[in-house]
C-alpha cells in the first residue's frame, strides 16, 4: 500500500541545508497498522506529508496504493489525497463556522464520498453523539481532536495518516473511546 525507497528530504534554511529525511525505506502492506516513533525533529511529520503528497521528496521514490507519486502531476496528487489518503492533523484543522457534524460532512464531500458513512454514526464511534450540533469553539481540545478523527474515518479512504492523533486526548479516552 505504501512504499518508500531511498527517500530523502532537504530544506534550505538560509545558508544551511537541513536534512529532514536521509534515504529512508518503508514498506506498509494493506491492512497494516504502523507507528513511527522518534523525538521532535526526527522527520515523522515530514514522512507523513510525503506519503500523503503534501510535500515532495528531494530524492527517492514514493508509491502509494500502486501509484508512483514522485512522478505524478498536481491533478493526480490531488486525486490521491481526495480518494486514497485521509489525514488526522495535530492541529485539528476544523472549520470554526461548521458544527461537528458539518465538519465531518465536509470531509466526506471533499473526498467525493458523502453517504459512505453517516457523520452522526462516526461521531458516535468517537464518543461525541451528544455534541453533534456544537461548533469547534464549544468543544474542548480533546473533543475537537475527536471530530478531526471522525472526519478522517468517515471518508473510508484506504490510507489513514495520523500525526499525533491522540495528543489532545486523555489517556483513558485515547484507549477506550476510539475504536478505529
Amino acid at each position: 500500500m505504501i512504499d518508500l525507497e531511498g527517500v530523502t528530504k532537504h530544506y534550505q534554511v538560509g545558508p544551511v541545508l537541513v536534512t529532514a529525511l536521509d534515504g529512508i525505506d518503508l514498506h506498509v502492506k494493506a491492512g497494516e497498522f504502523v507507528v513511527v516513533l522518534g523525538p521532535s525533529g526526527s522527520g515523522k511529520t515530514t514522512t507523513l506529508n510525503i506519503i500523503g503528497a503534501l510535500d515532495t521528496p528531494s530524492a527517492g521514490q514514493v508509491t502509494v496504493a500502486g501509484r508512483d507519486i514522485t512522478a505524478s502531476s498536481r491533478s493526480e496528487l490531488f486525486a490521491l489525497r481526495r480518494q486514497t489518503v485521509s489525514f488526522i492533523f495535530q492541529s485539528f484543522n476544523l472549520f470554526p463556522g461548521l458544527t461537528a457534524t458539518e465538519n465531518v460532512e465536509f470531509g466526506t464531500d471533499v473526498a467525493g464520498k458523502r453517504g459512505v458513512a453517516q457523520p452522526e454514526d462516526v461521531l458516535e464511534s468517537v464518543g461525541l453523539s451528544h455534541r453533534l450540533g456544537h461548533f469547534p469553539h464549544e468543544l474542548s481540545d480533546g473533543e475537537q481532536q475527536r471530530v478531526a478523527i471522525a472526519r478522517a474515518l468517515a471518508t473510508g479512504n484506504p490510507v489513514l495518516l495520523a500525526d499525533e492523533p491522540t495528543g489532545e486526548l486523555d489517556f483513558k479516552t485515547a484507549l477506550s473511546e476510539l475504536h478505529w
